[in-house]
């Protein structure tokens, strides 16, 4: 794989390139968000990891822009902040994993490559294909949801993997420990709440108040279920035509 590590310290960087070097890897550095970018774009990008402070962007804002420009690839954070709130607000902003420094390079391997066969997994599947329930339509290939209508929202893979689960068991409640087996894989290494977090992401884009969601109910002691009003609960497959724009912030203007 190909993989862009985007990290200003350069200790790390070459730590990190080493690692996966050794794994038989190609490994790309860059010290900055502008650097990243480009980097990223020039050519095919199997997964990129970032750091969460860089000198020119947060890397939560540099994750979330690679995601409104329609990179689709793995984004994993590796970084030393590894409280809670860091990895929530990395989930938030698009990121599919979070590893905290120090770490296992055995653990570090692995989980980029769980990640990414994930991705490419659902890349294969997803061609062509749109989910609808309801009057909620997911186009899988695109990354967007379009919920009564709406302008389509961009979604990460994550989000895609996860909707898709409880859209196609429309009715069923699963569990948490069932929405991790199918959204992150039997190999997942990580937090159980992870799924709430997404959860409340996915509510934010589809809900008209996530407080009190219409689609995606929590059963309480149990998981989650996609229930939408009963007259909307047929399930078709269509081709996909739908598409999406990430939005671009004066920074990113700035540096093309």
């Amino acid at each position: 794989m190909r993989i862009v590590v985007i990290d200003p310290d350069l200790a790390s960087a070459r730590l990190v390139g080493f690692i996966l070097g050794e794994a038989g890897h190609t490994v790309v550095q860059a010290t900055t968000a502008a650097a990243g970018l480009h980097a990223v774009f020039e050519r095919e990008t199997d997964a990129v990891l970032l750091e969460a402070e860089l000198p020119d962007l947060d890397g939560w804002e540099l994750c979330k822009e690679l995601r409104g420009r329609r990179y689709t690839g793995p984004l994993i954070f590796v970084s030393e902040q590894g409280s809670t709130r860091a990895k929530v607000r990395a989930f938030e902003h698009g990121a599919d994993d979070f590893i905290v420094e120090p770490y296992d390079p055995a653990e570090l391997v692995a989980r980029v490559g769980a990640v990414a066969r994930r991705c490419q997994r659902a890349d294969y599947q997803a061609m062509g294909t749109v989910l609808k329930v309801g009057d909620v339509e997911l186009a899988i290939g695109e990354l967007t949801v379009r919920v009564a209508g709406r302008e389509p929202v961009l979604l990460t893979p994550t989000e895609m993997r996860l909707l898709e689960c409880l859209m196609r068991n429309s009715q069923i409640t699963i569990s948490r420990e069932t929405l991790i087996e199918r959204t992150w894989g039997y190999d997942f290494v990580g937090e159980s709440n992870r799924v709430d977090v997404y959860i409340s992401r996915l509510r934010k884009k589809l809900e008209r108040d996530p407080a009190a969601p219409e689609y995606l109910h929590t059963v309480r002691g149990v998981g989650y279920v996609f229930r939408p009003t009963p007259k909307r609960a047929n399930v078709v497959a269509l081709p996909s035509s739908v598409g999406a724009n990430g939005h671009v912030e004066e920074f990113f203007q700035s540096i093309g």
